[in-house]
């Protein structure tokens, strides 16, 4: 059973890969050598000439928050900036491999956006490039994040569970946790990614229930053991709202699971949010102290639980 280490320390290597794509980026499209003459926002972005200004200025923005870039008197400058690439010899065997494929075609996937938003290489669109979806949710990463989800959440056999943002691959991997005794039901505003995740269930027979939904427009009707929330918060702007909803669908002592590379947990990882940020739903990677707070605010008492630093888990009491 992998531990949430294993969750972590992907991430990690996911935001320190990222970095150096930036850095790439960067100097490929001679970027680096206009920010060396120290020019203003506007003079950057007529002396690179790429079409996709907005996506460059969010680039020049992911500089700054890098702390390769800084603002100066209304100038751009570039600071000292080196970056060491460490993985301690402990976490080697804690590497998943097939991610890297997918992020590899993300990265290629910026080139074109820097063309136009809407280049038909871009395939982050969750429908209309469902297929892509589907094959990073069926990485080992991806695995080993429902895996440890499920551990955290106490689940087996007869366990209610609500999972929000379903996808493609969730629904059958916990339908067969619960089993015919249990009930699942997944939410997502995906059609695509549904029907793939129907035919999925279907074909192994696995009762569970699957709806077209947004996570946000979610009502207290069934009463679940366990709430489930992963890398879908990072695509919802009004999170209190959808926080205070899941906590109320839940029986005393179920589980509230959230997994996000959480900003304040994970250091550096705007340079992932910029990739991500090729998804026009993307409005950035939650914190921790965001979800605990916008928990607070709903009045109920819990218990919080970090299995690891993507990993939150609240539980009524």
């Amino acid at each position: 059973m992998p531990s949430p280490k294993v969750v972590d320390t992907n991430i990690d290597h996911m935001v320190r890969i990222a970095i150096l794509h930036i850095v790439s980026l960067g100097t490929k499209h001679g970027i680096f050598s206009l920010l060396a003459k120290e020019p203003t926002l506007q003079e950057l972005l007529d002396g690179v000439g790429l079409p996709n200004r907005a996506l460059l200025v969010k680039f020049v923005s992911t500089l700054r928050d890098l702390r390769i870039v800084e603002v100066r008197r209304g100038r751009l400058h570039l600071n000292g900036f080196s970056y060491t690439l460490e993985i301690p010899p402990d976490k080697y065997d804690l590497l998943l491999p097939d991610w890297v494929s997918i992020h590899e075609e993300i990265y290629r996937m910026v080139d074109y956006a820097f063309i136009t938003p809407t280049h038909p290489q871009i395939l982050m669109d969750f429908d209309k490039d469902a297929d892509f979806w589907d094959m990073r949710m069926n990485t080992s990463f991806a695995r080993a994040y429902r895996e440890v989800m499920a551990e955290v959440a106490n689940l087996g056999p007869g366990s209610a569970v609500l999972d929000l943002g379903c996808g493609s691959v969730s629904p059958e991997f916990f339908g067969q946790i619960v089993g015919y005794d249990g009930f699942y039901v997944g939410l997502d505003y995906s059609p695509a990614l549904l029907e793939i995740a129907r035919s999925r269930a279907e074909e192994k027979n696995l009762p569970v229930s699957l709806k077209e939904l947004d996570a946000r427009l979610i009502r207290p009707v069934n009463e679940y053991d366990a709430v489930l929330i992963s890398f879908v918060l990072e695509y919802i702007s009004d999170r209190t709202k959808v926080i205070r909803n899941a906590f109320e669908t839940l029986k005393q002592k179920g589980r509230l699971v959230v997994v996000e590379p959480f900003k304040d947990a994970f250091e550096n990882v705007s340079a992932l949010e910029f990739f991500e940020g090729l998804n026009r739903d993307f409005s950035g990677f939650p914190t921790v102290a965001e979800i605990t707070r916008a928990l607070e605010k709903t009045g109920f008492e819990f218990r919080t639980e970090r299995p690891g630093r993507s990993i939150l888990v609240f539980e009524k009491v």
